[in-house]
């Protein structure tokens, strides 16, 4: 069943791991009122004031559910405008089941329905919503226009020392993280991937300083850059609060041990692994502190959203998934590693899931992690 274009905050839920779909009214008795039905357009609700008490009694349970041991929902949410009558425009319109997002493309500036929008993901839902771009050289997405990284942030704010241009970054991208309320950063790390011309730091001669480095990385060594970087964003966010989120996908391997335990989860972009042994030995990386359950992995979905990821995939574990539409994000969702549940999955562009019940691939696959095949979470 399609999502029509207006949904009404007067219906009934669905259940826990359901994206919630509203198709009747609730009737809300007031005082004086009797037989008043109070109809307020999904899309425009904005607080718990706007929904009926069952729904109100159904999102205090999500919020509390959030607090539980789980397979964490999450995906690269892309498009958001918070406008017109498409619910994937909205974070609002997302599943139940999904915990946290990544704001794909966004870099702050929010317009009003944005933040609007914001807040009820937030307060009514429990989500969480981070920044998220490209690291790999001081400045990246936030520099002033008319200034070059180099003028604005080695010179004037770090004074010629890398170390604090690194740290003035990080001050910056916490500065808009707290102006508009979001819940932490995701630090898109790809220095292996060909996201710049050189993978070694820049030296200080040079005219710029370069955070994004894959040849001091991993274990014991430290990238003194990037772990400047993580180490002053993360003393800001937990300035900030309790459950403020620090996550890094691309290459998390790269980071050094000690620089790991700065880091809330590692996410991975698993887009085009084929089977279970795949990818299991792509996110088992023993230096990373807690690994396991700091792993969370990503199906992508700007391409392979119609089949639940790549149609190539095999299962050790569940051979009847094998070449199947949803198999690897099925699989990616119960993937155990030495005998404990990973901390989550994903899907970039999850927006575009969009089908016949929207967001239906994660939300089964969500389905299936929590309720049909359960793991462990500890030993």
């Amino acid at each position: 069943m399609k999502l029509s274009k207006i949904f009404y905050a007067g219906v009934a839920a669905l259940a826990l791991f359901s994206c919630s779909q509203w198709t009747e009214t609730e009737r809300e008795i007031l005082p004086n009122q009797e037989g008043l039905i109070r109809r307020v357009p999904f899309l425009d609700a904005k607080s718990e004031a706007d929904l009926p008490p069952s729904l109100r009694k159904h999102y205090e349970a999500i919020r509390e559910y959030r607090k539980t041991d789980h397979v964490l929902g999450f995906g690269w949410f892309g498009n958001w405008t918070a406008k017109g009558a498409d619910p994937n425009a909205y974070l609002k319109g997302l599943p139940d089941s999904v915990d946290f997002v990544s704001l794909w493309g966004t870099r702050g500036s929010l317009t009003q329905e944005q933040k609007e929008d914001l807040e009820y993901f937030q307060k009514i839902k429990g989500g969480k919503a981070l920044l998220c771009w490209i690291v790999q050289e001081v400045g990246d997405q936030i520099t002033p226009p008319g200034k070059t990284q180099s003028e604005y942030w080695l010179k004037e704010k770090g004074g010629g020392d890398p170390i604090k241009a690194c740290e003035a970054y990080a001050d910056a991208i916490a500065d808009t993280i707290q102006k508009y309320n979001l819940d932490g950063f995701d630090i898109d790390y790809e220095p292996g991937y060909g996201h710049s011309s050189r993978n070694d730091l820049m030296p200080i001669s040079q005219p710029s300083v370069w955070i994004a480095d894959a040849s001091s990385a991993g274990g014991t060594q430290v990238n003194q850059y990037m772990h400047a970087f993580i180490k002053k964003l993360r003393s800001r966010l937990d300035a900030m609060g309790k459950g403020k989120l620090l996550v890094m996908d691309g290459e998390p391997y790269l980071l050094s041990t000690e620089t790991s335990k700065m880091i809330d989860y590692y996410i991975y972009q698993a887009y085009w692994e084929g089977s279970s042994n795949a990818v299991r030995s792509k996110v088992k990386n023993e230096d990373l502190d807690n690994y396991i359950r700091k792993t969370i992995i990503t199906v992508e979905f700007e391409q392979n959203w119609r089949t639940g990821g790549v149609t190539y995939y095999t299962s050790d574990k569940y051979p009847e998934l094998d070449y199947k539409h949803g198999a690897q994000i099925y699989d990616y969702a119960t993937l155990d590693i030495d005998g404990i549940r990973i901390a989550g999955i994903g899907t970039y562009h999850m927006e575009y899931d969009k089908q016949d019940m929207p967001y239906k691939w994660l939300r089964s696959a969500l389905n299936r992690a929590n309720k049909e095949v359960p793991g462990k979470f500890k030993k």
